[in-house]
């Protein structure tokens, strides 16, 4: 079964993480944002999937490629010399996504704990032209809603979609960036580019009186991972075990209790490490540093003052004397 992740986004919320790594790339303890995408996928009997790329490609590409080696997955690469959105990249992978069958498709900046299989059974199911899985709405999110009828169709997208009729009610939920399309979705999408697959594409279907399918999904985890504070907590969270995904520690081996070391970093004699916090290939603690709890050192970075409650990025460091939480990039 095929689908597709989009991973060609700018990343600009990001900076300056993203000046150098596509976010679709930006590590998560020893995975990647990018390969928890595919594990995802994987639970829904996905083995074959088209990654997007602009900013950055060679970034997206090794984290696709070394990825999809060790889930055992075919990717096809889908280079954008000019950004098209998220409709004009479907557009565009559309020879190898249309073969008369439902797909998945799967926002490249979402850490999610669901099942895409359930989703997709659902949309089998309903018979719906497409089914966008939805959520509960997060206080504060600041997130467009996705409005759902008593049918348990979508009747609106952030404003978009149908006319609501006089006393109809409906519920506000938050889409999880998780989509089932069949290739209906490819009849309302412009060809010669189409910004957005939720407005050009799901919105312009309920406009014509077609049917897209409200798959709730009220528990488990789910980030977009869109801003530093939310990069931080996806770190903190996958540490403290909070995703039901295997596991995201790579080659890193437990000591005591909860302290995970790669085998490829360097903790010097006299260093503290306190549970739980993860040490990165690559990575640094000098002696006489103090690490956690709730610290990451990412891959290449390194840490000789104390960390806590944060996240150390690749090249990044903590100096002596200093007392660092957060993101330090």
């Amino acid at each position: 079964m095929i689908a597709m992740v989009l991973a060609a986004g700018l990343g600009t919320r990001l900076r300056p993480l993203t000046a150098r790594i596509a976010k679709p790339a930006l590590p998560l303890l020893g995975t990647t944002l990018l390969e928890g995408n595919l594990r995802l996928l994987a639970r829904a009997g996905v083995d074959e999937v088209v990654v997007n790329a602009h900013h950055l490609p060679a970034t997206v590409a090794a984290a696709a490629r070394a990825a999809a080696e060790r889930l055992g997955m075919r990717i096809h690469l889908s280079l954008e010399q000019e950004i098209l959105g998220t409709g004009g990249a479907l557009v565009a992978a559309r020879p190898l996504l249309d073969r008369g069958a439902p797909f998945l498709l799967v926002n490249g900046d979402v850490l999610a704990d669901l099942d895409p299989g359930a989703a997709l059974a659902a949309h089998r199911a309903s018979g719906a032209d497409t089914t966008m899985v939805l959520r509960p709405m997060p206080a504060g999110g600041g997130y467009g809603a996705v409005e759902v009828d008593e049918r348990g169709r979508v009747a609106r997208i952030a404003g978009a979609g149908r006319e609501l009729a006089p006393g109809e009610r409906t519920t506000s939920w938050l889409f999880t960036g998780v989509h089932v399309l069949s290739p209906a979705i490819f009849e309302v999408l412009p060809r010669d580019g189409a910004p957005c697959v939720n407005r050009q594409g799901h919105a312009a279907i309920i406009a014509r009186g077609g049917h897209v399918h409200a798959h709730l999904e009220p528990g488990g985890r789910w980030s977009d991972v869109g801003t530093p504070e939310r990069y931080v907590e996806a770190n903190l969270d996958l540490l403290e075990g909070r995703y039901a995904l295997p596991s995201p520690f790579g080659a890193a081996v437990e000591g005591p209790p909860g302290v995970w070391i790669d085998p490829a970093a360097t903790v010097e004699a006299g260093a503290v490490l306190e549970a739980p916090c993860y040490v990165g290939a690559g990575a640094v603690v000098r002696a006489g540093a103090h690490v956690g709890p709730r610290a990451v050192l990412l891959a290449g970075s390194e840490c000789a003052g104390q960390l806590r409650a944060g996240v150390v990025a690749p090249g990044a460091a903590v100096e002596r004397g200093a007392r660092a939480e957060g993101l330090i990039a």
